[in-house]
């Protein structure tokens, strides 16, 4: 009985309701950072670059400040209280967020390969790309294996060498089989040296 007059004691004085709003800000958070991070790339149109605004660091921050505000509420804290600890730990995290991500692209830039080397790039589909559609090719480039999203005029079959004709993206390329006598031995072919 008493854990209910606890609840209607807090749904009147507005915590529930504001450490409702914190856990609903901290999931949207969580969600964007969970997107972001597995689908690098979806919302660059929404993202203003590395630094402190990009949209990892914007999510992190969201995340973390509407948690930790929904925890000090729960705690017991008053409402105005739990914000600013939610926003001074969300700072925190958000600026935690923004190094590691940094540190994350510093190293992948020392392996990070251009557009411009991947055109004429020959490697062999590991999905086959279907008509109107994306496969998968995988290339060795610098000495790594890369995997990309590929499309094709034609269907292409797994297996098939294909070479590169276009970046379409960061992540995705259109590709054409490779005839034969056309190309290169090896297959996925090492452009590590020019």
């Amino acid at each position: 009985m008493d854990g209910v007059m606890n609840w209607v004691d807090r749904l009147l004085d507005g915590s529930l309701f504001a450490g409702s709003i914190f856990l609903v800000i901290g999931i949207v958070g969580g969600v964007l950072l969970i997107l972001s991070l597995v689908l690098d790339g979806i919302f660059d149109a929404f993202d203003f670059g590395d630094g402190p605004l990009s949209l990892t660091t914007i999510a992190a921050f969201t995340s973390i400040f509407g948690f930790t505000a929904f925890a000090s509420v729960g705690a017991g804290m008053a409402t105005p209280v739990a914000a600013v600890v939610g926003a001074v730990v969300g700072v925190l995290g958000g600026a935690a967020a923004w190094w590691l991500s940094r540190l994350i692209r510093s190293a992948e830039s020392s392996t990070a390969v251009s557009g411009s080397d991947l055109i004429g790039a020959e490697g062999a589909v590991v999905l086959a790309i279907p008509e109107a559609g994306l496969g998968e090719v995988a290339l060795t480039m610098h000495g790594e294996r890369v995997s990309l999203a590929a499309s094709a005029d034609a269907p292409i079959a797994r297996g098939t060498a294909v070479r590169v004709v276009q970046t379409l993206t960061s992540t995705s390329v259109r590709v054409e089989p490779v005839l034969p006598g056309t190309g290169s031995t090896d297959s996925p072919v090492d452009h590590s040296n020019p």
